[in-house]
């Protein structure tokens, strides 16, 4: 690192002993029996010469406007700021400008300080030994804040650190040192380097530069998996690992970190949780993902047991005025709901599929017993049956919507008690059923009505107990 630092220096103080005006390079090396066209000829050709070259440091290039824009943007947005939020890996912690400025401990995060080097490895980005593109604010990393001069360079405090120490180094020494440094500046360079930066100067993998369809992950649910475990990840619930319970399993809505430990305890939430095959943290890095700072006092930020319940009706998916399940994520309009609810009921509520769920098990009966019964002995069963269907049923092909309505008339039948026997409402859903496969075989129709009939035969077996 020492040897870095003397080349930086050397490279400087180069550039600069090149085009002072008072280097002896320059207009000290005419006669005074030149002319002043002359002198004024070799200044046009210096500068011509400059705007000519070639890389990023040329002031002809767009590079350098952009750098400029880039850093003018960084100092509005950073630039009075004593404590910047700062992120590495799955780890959220608070740098103190003023700590980092005096290569103090400087990043708090969990109760804990660490100097940079130590929250990488503390993020889990230890082997990357790169921690000023490791470690991000805002999305942003320290090595961008460092080069527009919001955090002063580690290598320079060093050097001074090295001078004062070594005041009467020798010329010759230095040369030798400033030799080895170049050497193993060539070695470092030669190896492969698993980072780069993109069009926009953000530092990413090279696995980024392989071609990714995005318009998948433009939508507002993703699907995500995790080992075994699978669920749906919600970007309007997504905050942060620990706040926000945007992924809804079969009976849950839990955090980032709540997926991880349930199926992945020694994972990391950013590289173990995929979304067709993509990494969170990559669709964070992508912008998919809006990534709340860590000192965000938003709603879902602040109150880490809301949203426990899902945001719309499963029955009918809108929104306003929902009754919601104590036991699992459901949430209903009261009328959607078989029985319909009343909503300034006390206590706690159990929705009819919780219900089903907790009754205790019944003697097994044959299809005929429990057929020839009476309605009023199986209401809840038949409610259940009727809100399945009802929400298996739900899709955009109108025709299918079209015909599966008859459901809506056999809950309205259910609830005035028009049903006297079991079979009567069996058979009913049987004449639904038929109507829906008068389409071509193969059609969406007759695939949905297909599964339809596998569901109701599934469920029937399941809670009557049928032999």
């Amino acid at each position: 690192m020492e040897g870095e630092s003397d080349i930086e220096i050397t490279s400087d103080s180069e550039s600069e002993s090149e085009w002072h005006p008072g280097s002896s390079t320059g207009s000290d090396s005419l006669s005074e029996n030149d002319s002043a066209e002359a002198k004024q000829g070799k200044k046009r050709k210096l500068k011509k010469r400059k705007c000519n070259q070639k890389g990023p440091s040329s002031l002809c290039t767009p590079n350098k406007r952009q750098a400029e824009d880039s850093t003018q943007y960084l100092k509005q947005k950073f630039g009075n700021k004593s404590e910047l939020p700062v992120t590495c890996g799955d780890k959220d912690g608070i740098l103190h400008v003023e700590k980092y400025n005096d290569m103090e401990k400087c990043i708090l995060s969990e109760d804990q300080w660490f100097k940079p080097n130590e929250f990488e490895r503390f993020g889990g980005k230890g082997r990357n030994k790169k921690w000023k593109t490791s470690i991000f604010c805002d999305n942003i990393p320290l090595q961008k804040l460092t080069e527009a001069g919001l955090l002063s360079s580690f290598k320079k405090s060093r050097i001074q650190n090295k001078q004062v120490d070594s005041p009467n180094s020798s010329p010759v020494a230095d040369r030798l040192r400033k030799r080895k440094c170049q050497r193993e500046r060539f070695t470092s360079s030669s190896k492969s380097d698993s980072r780069s930066s993109d069009d926009n100067g953000d530092i990413v993998d090279e696995d980024d530069k392989d071609i990714i369809d995005m318009t998948m992950f433009e939508v507002q649910i993703l699907p995500v998996t995790c080992g075994s475990g699978s669920g749906i990840l919600y970007k309007n619930r997504f905050a942060t690992g620990r706040c926000g319970r945007c992924i809804r399993t079969k009976d849950f809505w839990l955090t980032p970190e709540d997926f991880i430990r349930l199926n992945k305890p020694d994972g990391m939430w950013r590289k173990d949780i995929l979304s067709n095959g993509i990494p969170l943290g990559k669709l964070i890095m992508k912008r998919v993902l809006e990534l709340h700072m860590i000192t965000c006092d938003c709603k879902i930020c602040e109150d880490l047991n809301q949203d426990l319940n899902d945001d719309m009706c499963y029955m009918c998916d809108s929104e306003e005025d929902l009754v919601c399940c104590d036991e699992c994520p459901r949430a209903f309009h009261s009328l959607c709901h078989l029985p319909a609810v009343q909503e300034d009921s006390p206590g706690q509520w159990s929705c009819t599929f919780c219900v089903m769920k907790n009754m205790e098990g019944s003697n097994q009966k044959t299809l005929q017993d429990v057929l020839s019964s009476p309605v009023s002995q199986y209401t809840l069963h038949c409610q259940y049956l009727l809100l399945h269907l009802l929400h298996e049923s739900k899709t955009d092909v109108p025709e299918f919507s079209e015909n599966i309505c008859g459901l809506d008339r056999m809950k309205l039948k259910l609830e005035n008690n028009d049903y006297q026997t079991l079979q009567e409402f069996v058979t009913d859903i049987e004449l639904i059923f038929n109507n829906c496969c008068t389409s071509s075989e193969g059609s969406d129709m007759s695939r949905m009505t297909s599964r339809l009939k596998e569901v109701f035969k599934r469920e029937c077996e399941t809670i009557f107990k049928l032999l």
